[in-house]
């Protein structure tokens, strides 16, 4: 095994950026070499791994937000099971509240200030939809096509879903025009019609 090099090199920051980080050394009582090095260490590792520092960011900045509205993890087949068991002792009350789930989400973000809330959604589901293969998000002008693709969703959790997406379209100004749903696939359609005003929200 190689020892690392212990030579040192010189690098360039921004000012103003190089005073932040003497401070945070300072706080944390440590030398600027170390802290710097350290965060060399981080950025290399994230990146060996596909992945930025600046998604890396996104994605807990993502975590926090969940985690402070009510999100959680649950079991994925205990999920599709549920799924199963509402539709089939109460199809339309379960089928009202995966919608009404979904105009919440979206008046959430507008609530926070969000001026994309479909975009906000979308950066969510890239971080949260681990059972998603694939979710694409397409706007030409004031319409809006959705397509997922999940073969690990269940009939009943996909139409649930469906819902869900639906709610999150109605919630955010649009209109669905275009419905089809099967196992695993979901296509949407929607036209922009305009966002009722949102007070206050969590």
């Amino acid at each position: 095994m190689v020892a690392p090099s212990t030579g040192r090199k010189m690098l360039a920051a921004r000012e103003d950026l190089a005073d932040k980080m003497s401070a945070i050394a300072a706080a944390r009582g440590l030398t600027l070499f170390s802290v710097i090095n350290e965060l060399l260490e981080v950025a290399i590792k994230v990146e060996d791994m596909g992945i930025s520092l600046r998604e890396t960011v996104d994605a807990y900045e993502l975590t926090r937000e969940a985690q402070n509205s009510s999100f959680t993890l649950v079991l994925e087949s205990l999920l599709y099971d549920t799924a199963d068991l509402a539709t089939e002792k109460a199809n339309s009350e379960t089928l009202k509240t995966w919608l009404d789930a979904g105009v919440w989400v979206a008046r959430r973000y507008l609530a926070r200030g969000e001026k994309d809330p479909l975009g906000a959604y979308e950066r969510e589901v890239k971080v949260f939809g681990w059972n998603i293969s694939s979710f694409t998000l397409n706007r030409v002008g004031q319409k809006v096509a959705i397509r997922m693709v999940s073969p690990r969703f269940s009939k009943n959790y996909t139409v649930l879903f469906s819902r869900y997406l639906m709610g999150i379209l109605k919630g955010s100004g649009y209109e669905v025009t275009f419905n089809e749903v099967g196992r695993g696939n979901i296509r949407l359609e929607a036209t922009f019609k305009g966002v009722e005003s949102v007070n206050g929200g969590n």
